[in-house]
């Protein structure tokens, strides 16, 4: 994978109609618990649940060509899609997934906005990271119990500036590695 690419905000990728075709099916997903429940507010969808939902397909095949055209490799292959929905619970600043890090699992990701995300929302937010420091080594060592001893937590002074809040609208898309420093926002 090409380890310059950390993240891009594209506006307005999926028009309204279509966010709105997917924000009527994720809201189906959720009322009649189909699908894997992964944790509280996270159910997924494996390839053969995504064939059986045209829609669904639609979105991965436009996105995968996006993420084509930006990473210039061609040969991605889509593991899963996870809806999710956020809400504002007991938030720790103090703690994951409110300060910075990256993941054990390496992967891309899309996260398409079904609706309009301001500050006042929590987006995600994205950083940097300073050439000194060598991030994918520190992933690689991560052990099985490293979300435990916050082992995949980044360090402030490892990163170039401040992180970005990715605000936007109903229809833009965040495409980014997990291997970029990241986090919640409140």
């Amino acid at each position: 994978m090409n380890n310059n690419f950390t993240f891009i905000k594209e506006d307005g990728l999926f028009n309204k109609e279509l966010t709105k075709n997917l924000l009527e099916k994720f809201d189906y997903i959720f009322s009649e618990n189909k699908y894997k429940y992964v944790e509280g507010n996270i159910y997924q969808l494996v390839i053969n649940d995504i064939l059986k939902e045209p829609l669904f397909l639609s979105l991965l095949n436009q996105l995968k060509k996006k993420f084509e055209l930006i990473i210039g490799f061609n040969d991605l292959s889509f593991e899963k899609l996870w809806l999710v929905s956020s809400s504002s619970n007991e938030m720790n600043k103090n703690k994951l997934p409110y300060v910075p890090h990256i993941d054990k699992r390496r992967y891309l990701k899309a996260m398409v906005y079904l609706h309009d995300i301001s500050l006042d929302h929590g987006p995600i937010h994205f950083g940097i990271i300073k050439n000194t420091f060598n991030l994918e080594k520190k992933r690689k060592k991560l052990p099985n119990d490293y979300k435990k001893k916050k082992l995949n937590i980044i360090d402030k002074k490892h990163i170039d500036g401040d992180l970005i809040p990715m605000i936007g609208n109903a229809g833009d898309v965040i495409f980014f590695d997990t291997n970029t420093p990241h986090h919640a926002g409140m």
